[in-house]
């Protein structure tokens, strides 16, 4: 039992320290939650955790498969680059909101009937679907720690331990990027209110693009 904690707590400090940087995941939900939509957020980030399942249980099963075919982990690294250009452009032409709008109407707006839960899952599941970082990630982690003995995966047990970990500590990253983007939602919004909001994101995610396939050119 205490190695099966032992690889749960471990995974799930690897998935949460490999989710901090400023990707398409936190830039959409610190958009929806500077916007008041704070269960909109929460929502994007529990369909983000889907895909982490998925692909972490095909890195325990898929890697001598996989490894081999070097074009085909290019292909994946690609389709996030037409992905965060549309992204991009979506919020660029996006009509600007007032930015003055209480808290708590859009936290009651959020949660509206004509508001889709499963278009929120759905939204986050697509933008981890397409991270086409999360597969060669958890190959590479189960491969550098593979032999140690407290990460040593070998009973199924410990390969549920893994999977979930790998979901869990995504989702503690994402409920710390809502808390914070929350708790200094005003002071935010008071620093951007001269700006578009829509445009400033828009071009974050055409800068993310542009550094994928910049990456991607020079490092085949």
């Amino acid at each position: 039992m205490l190695h099966i904690i032992s690889v749960f707590f471990i995974t799930s400090l690897i998935s949460f320290c490999g989710s901090i940087q400023l990707g398409p995941v936190n830039l959409v939900i610190m958009k929806e939650v500077l916007e008041g939509k704070r269960s909109t957020g929460l929502l994007i980030g529990a369909g983000v955790c889907i895909p982490e399942f998925i692909y972490s249980f095909f890195a325990l099963y898929a890697a001598t498969w996989l490894i081999p075919r070097h074009q085909l982990l290019i292909t994946l690294e690609w389709t996030i680059v037409p992905v965060m250009l549309g992204l991009g452009l979506f919020s660029i032409f996006k009509k600007k909101k007032e930015a003055t709008i209480p808290l708590e109407e859009t936290a009651v707006a959020s949660v509206a009937p004509n508001s889709s839960t499963s278009k929120h899952l759905a939204k986050g599941i697509v933008l981890s679907a397409l991270n086409p970082q999360l597969l060669p990630f958890w190959l590479a982690i189960l491969v550098m720690l593979n032999g140690y003995p407290f990460f040593n995966i070998e009973t199924f047990a410990h390969r549920i331990a893994f999977v979930i970990g790998t979901g869990v500590g995504e989702f503690v990253l994402i409920m710390l990027v809502v808390w914070l983007t929350s708790k200094h939602r005003d002071y935010l919004m008071k620093k951007m209110k001269k700006w578009n909001l829509n445009k400033v994101f828009g071009w974050l995610f055409i800068s993310l693009a542009l550094f994928q396939s910049l990456k991607l050119i020079l490092h085949p």
